[in-house]
């Protein structure tokens, strides 16, 4: 049953569960045109209020930005210091762009939203992922098989989990174990790799010669 609904071509995602009252954050989507051929690029949030009769969810902020997105995350990182009372939220987008956002001054409406703004990766970056277990650690991934983990306290020089996995490849995902706080799991468009960033080595591979892994 349809609950609620956002009429845009974007990437999406929630706020973290410790985040009250509920929000969706929607960056325009990179690669896609919508009904109206816009060239235009934004990050907007949207409120979501279960209470209220109809589909709509109401725009409380919309950030022009200069890229559009090929994925967005929504972390918890600064919410329980306070130094990000919403979290952050992350974009990864075309030219090795990542781009983190201050969740709280965006629905502010404050001009300062962006906090950090850098081309680290080759191409675009379509995967990114929070740990779950350390809010301040992102694991982002682009192309030729580059794999990096900031830490969003520090944001120098990201570290890797382990030499580029051969043959190079695009990185579709990245996604952090839920039970193990160190394992890191990288999908490529024909293998799935598993780092272990104790040991910064991948400890299992699994291929798909069939193309399917996501």
């Amino acid at each position: 049953m349809k609950v609620k609904e956002v009429d845009r071509t974007a990437n999406i995602a929630w706020s973290p569960q410790s985040q009250v009252p509920i929000y969706l954050a929607a960056g325009t989507a990179a690669q896609q045109l919508d009904a109206s051929f816009s060239t235009n690029s934004n990050l907007e949030i949207y409120g979501l209020n279960l209470s209220e009769s109809g589909h709509d969810m109401p725009c409380l902020a919309s950030l022009p930005v200069d890229q559009r997105f090929h994925k967005v995350v929504w972390g918890a990182s600064g919410m329980a210091e306070g130094t990000t009372p919403a979290g952050l939220i992350v974009g990864g987008a075309d030219r090795g762009m990542i781009s983190m956002y201050d969740a709280n001054k965006l629905i502010k409406g404050e001009e300062d939203a962006l906090v950090f703004s850098k081309d680290k990766h080759t191409g675009p970056v379509s995967a990114l992922d929070f740990n779950p277990f350390q809010s301040n650690l992102l694991a982002s991934g682009g192309s030729e098989s580059e794999l990096y983990i900031w830490d969003v306290n520090k944001l120098g020089t990201p570290m890797t989990p382990g030499a580029k996995s051969q043959p190079l490849d695009d990185v579709r995902c990245v996604a952090w174990n839920r039970q193990v706080q160190h394992i890191l799991a990288s999908t490529f468009s024909s293998r799935c790799v598993v780092w272990d960033l104790r040991k910064n080595d991948p400890i299992i591979k699994v291929s798909d010669s069939t193309s399917r892994m996501r």
